[in-house]
């Protein structure tokens, strides 16, 4: 029995007409060995349901819900007739989904962040004011963002009460 390995642009025309895609057409000749002529010739398998949800699975065929979707449904906890019935969402319901989550796992009110936008403050200063700051979130949606000024003035404040008159120490009078 020989296996050719080369596949020719006629014979993936002559697989397609029977319903056999150019990657199964070579996954049969290629990895599974088979001759050319069983690989061409033989049709694809159907899925059919089996067991006790084939009527179902038509039923959910009926309803424009794929196979795929039907059986996810089932192991995801939904009775055969829910999975079955139950219409496919729509953009504008996956939407809503997604907006109900980002509400669930929303960290700050929708108020404050609102108050923040409105006296100008950006969404990463008022988490980095409240997170690492410790700031209640009130203060940290209204208190000013801070000029430049401001913020090497306090920060020499806080060096001067953190290490004393450090410039006295390097640019003091010496003694000598």
């Amino acid at each position: 029995m020989s296996h050719y390995f080369y596949i020719t642009p006629e014979e993936y025309a002559k697989a397609a007409e029977l319903g056999i895609s150019a990657t199964m057409l070579d996954r049969r000749v290629r990895q599974q060995l088979w001759s050319k002529q069983k690989a061409m010739t033989t049709p694809p398998r159907v899925h059919k349901p089996r067991g006790h949800y084939s009527e179902w699975a038509e039923t959910a065929k009926r309803n424009g819900i794929c196979y795929k979707t039907f059986m996810v449904r089932i192991r995801n906890g939904y009775s055969a007739e829910k999975a079955a019935t139950q219409p496919l969402q729509t953009i504008e319901d996956l939407k809503q989904n997604a907006l109900r989550a980002t509400e669930f796992i929303r960290v700050y009110p929708e108020s404050a962040l609102r108050l923040a936008e409105q006296n100008g403050i950006p969404y990463h200063t008022f988490h980095r004011r409240v997170k690492k700051s410790k700031w209640p979130i009130e203060r940290a949606a209204t208190e000013p963002l801070w000029t430049r000024q401001q913020m090497g003035r306090f920060g020499a404040q806080r060096l001067r009460d953190r290490e004393g008159d450090w410039a006295a120490q390097i640019f003091g009078k010496r003694r000598g």
